[in-house]
């Protein structure tokens, strides 16, 4: 997998994802050369008519930071 596509079982331990400086919890995926974060909102919900799990997209200056 390409170093700038992070995921939570990519095996490089935790990180925190930063979308214009702000912290985002419960990501699923993100692209920090593209600028694109998905995640869960909390509370974590079921998408309507659907049997998935809701997530959103978002789009921005991405930081991806190991924790400490």
């Amino acid at each position: 997998m390409a170093d700038h596509i992070h995921t939570p079982n990519d095996g490089r331990g935790q990180r925190d994802v930063f979308v214009n400086g702000n912290r985002i919890d419960n990501v699923v995926w993100a692209d920090a050369r593209g600028g694109v974060v998905w995640f869960c909102p909390a509370p974590v919900r079921v998408a309507k008519r659907k049997d998935i799990i809701y997530a959103r997209r978002l789009r921005g200056t991405v930081e991806v930071v190991a924790r400490g």
